[in-house]
């Protein structure tokens, strides 16, 4: 099936999506560290790489977000599926009907 080689980049995505947050803060963590301890050109190296794993970080997401969609896209419909909501809506969509068919009554104001 062709989603069956989505599956190994979607857990990458995953992975990063879960992990790079975390080795996002610890950078720049980092940077605060070294700019406090005032060692101002690591700081700013510190800095330009959280932005890169940032930047990363967003792929990542967007990567998960999509290759979950080609995956749900691509798997053949189960069978029975949508049977009983369409049995469903119709059933509403005919008593919404003879509701309506109805002459309505009118109260007598009180």
């Amino acid at each position: 099936m062709p989603h069956d080689r989505l599956r190994g980049p979607l857990g990458w995505s995953v992975a990063g999506s879960l992990l790079l947050p975390v080795v996002l803060s610890l950078v720049l963590g980092l940077a605060g560290l070294l700019a406090g301890l005032g060692d101002t050109a690591a700081a700013l190296v510190c800095q330009r790489l959280a932005l890169a794993i940032g930047l990363c970080w967003a792929v990542a997401v967007a990567a998960t977000t999509v290759l979950n969609a080609f995956i749900l896209l691509a798997r053949p419909p189960r069978p029975g599926c949508g049977g009983r909501r369409r049995r469903r809506m119709r059933r509403l969509r005919r008593n919404r009907e003879a509701l309506l068919d109805r002459p309505q009554r009118l109260e007598p104001p009180s």
